[in-house]
């Protein structure tokens, strides 16, 4: 019994240095000095700083107008990103491939939603809803739609981006469940919690976790009980409070 008590906390120490070194090893990774030979191989420092960009090394020319717009995008490089995702669209459209044409649409949302411009956001997601439905994709349009209800939660005008989520909704109504139904699903609840109508986020959360379930996503089923858990005990305490 007295000699347990050192072999554990050794244990721990050594746990902890492994720990250390790893998170070391993490974090050089994207600083690494502007000498060191790898960055010719695998990238490049930004100029202003040792942080890492990866290369734009995309064999597919569209798919380098991506990678590109994604660097802008996290450099708050707005300008630059936008025209990058307008490049990429429009070789996507010469080759009549409307399902890059729509997710570029909805990255192009994103950008302008970060960069707080509203109205071409809305556009943009709403440009992509219109390319998943000549795609005859319905999950895809319900999630544009629902990147519409997204932006106006922000906005916090909450019945304007309740009739968008409904929209979504209605959308996928008879879709097979798949991970980007669940993902629709999920957001609808998390808005129907956030304006206390627990009955509906339970409804949506639970439709959420079936299409998980359905589609062996584990992390997302165990994520949905464990929401439905708290959505229910809310949904308790609520009905009983005088």
């Amino acid at each position: 019994m007295s000699n347990s008590f050192p072999d554990k906390t050794k244990s721990i120490l050594i746990l902890s240095l492994l720990l250390l070194v790893g998170v070391s090893i993490g974090f050089n990774k994207f600083n690494i000095p502007e000498d060191d030979s790898a960055l010719s191989r695998n990238g490049a420092a930004d100029e202003n700083s040792n942080f890492y960009k990866p290369q734009i090394d995309a064999e597919d020319e569209a798919d380098r107008f991506i990678q590109q717009a994604s660097e802008n995008y996290f450099f708050h490089e707005f300008e630059e990103g936008v025209k990058n995702y307008l490049q990429a669209i429009a070789i996507y459209e010469s080759r009549k491939d409307l399902h890059k044409v729509a997710k570029t649409y909805e990255s192009l949302g994103d950008l302008y939603k970060f960069s707080h411009n509203v109205e071409n956001a809305e556009s943009s997601y709403l440009k992509a809803v219109d390319y998943h439905t000549q795609n005859q994709d319905p999950t895809g349009k319900a999630r544009s739609m629902q990147q519409v209800g997204d932006l106006y939660v922000d906005l916090e005008q909450f019945d304007t981006a309740g009739e968008w989520y409904q929209k979504s909704g209605q959308a996928v109504k008879n879709v097979s469940p798949n991970r980007d139904l669940a993902k629709v699903y999920e957001e609808i609840g998390y808005y129907h919690w956030k304006i206390k109508n627990f009955l509906l986020a339970e409804e949506n959360f639970s439709q959420a976790q079936e299409a998980f379930a359905v589609t062996k996503d584990q992390m997302g089923y165990d994520h949905m009980t464990s929401i439905l858990a708290l959505v229910k005990k809310k949904r308790k305490s609520t009905s009983r409070a005088p």
